[in-house]
């Protein structure tokens, strides 16, 4: 089953109402331009050191020694569709290594409440905690919920102050960056509406690509 799929399957359990009023939140982001600056295939990216829930640190330009790295940012632990997306990701987590990729998922969440234990566990690959969306500010993802979206997220029980320890309301578009040796971007995705994410089958025939074009 495509993540595709499992995306879908997620909103059409939603009720009616809180369907329209999610649709309603996706029209006035993707109004709001979130994402318009994101980095495109050929930019430089940043450098960045971001630690996860235990304290230890892991910097991209290390990841790159390796080979290529395929970095993911999500909403956070409390979104049913990045949930949904990490565990497509686990899945296809031997295809991506096989290829000599390493794989980090980075969301604003303070390290406490990222993902739990249980979670940690199942997660083969680094999940790691970027503080008031710094990295993802220089990957040009971040936008700012207004205040509609602000209720409805309470309206769901979400503190995202809490979640994200600070009050800014600021979140990063979903998107998935392959990074190439040189620290360039080699693919990119990004989508205001966060039902849509990345194929794990496309980034694998992304990896192959590169390798392609580096033999």
């Amino acid at each position: 089953m495509s993540l595709q799929t499992q995306l879908h399957a997620i909103e059409q359990g939603m009720p009616p109402e809180a369907s329209h009023a999610v649709n309603d939140m996706i029209r006035r982001i993707a109004e709001g331009g979130a994402g318009a600056g994101t980095l495109k295939v050929g930019d430089q990216a940043p450098n960045f050191i971001l630690s996860d829930a235990h304290g230890s640190a892991t910097a991209l330009r290390a990841l790159l020694i390796e080979g290529p790295a395929v970095v993911v940012f999500y909403r956070g632990n409390w979104c049913p569709y990045c949930s949904a997306e990490l565990a497509a990701y686990q899945l296809a987590l031997p295809e991506i290594t096989a290829r000599g990729a390493r794989l980090v998922a980075i969301s604003p969440e303070i390290p406490d409440d990222s993902l739990t234990p249980t979670e940690i566990d199942a997660l083969s690959y680094e999940v790691l905690s970027d503080p008031g969306n710094t990295v993802a500010r220089k990957f040009g993802i971040v936008y700012q919920l207004d205040d509609p979206s602000r209720e409805l997220y309470r309206d769901f029980g979400l503190d995202l102050a809490a979640a994200n320890g600070d009050d800014s309301w600021e979140l990063p578009v979903p998107a998935t960056f392959i990074i190439n040796n040189k620290r360039e971007v080699a693919f990119a995705s990004a989508d205001p509406d966060f039902r849509k994410r990345a194929e794990p089958a496309d980034i694998v025939a992304a990896l192959d690509e590169l390798a392609g074009q580096d033999g």
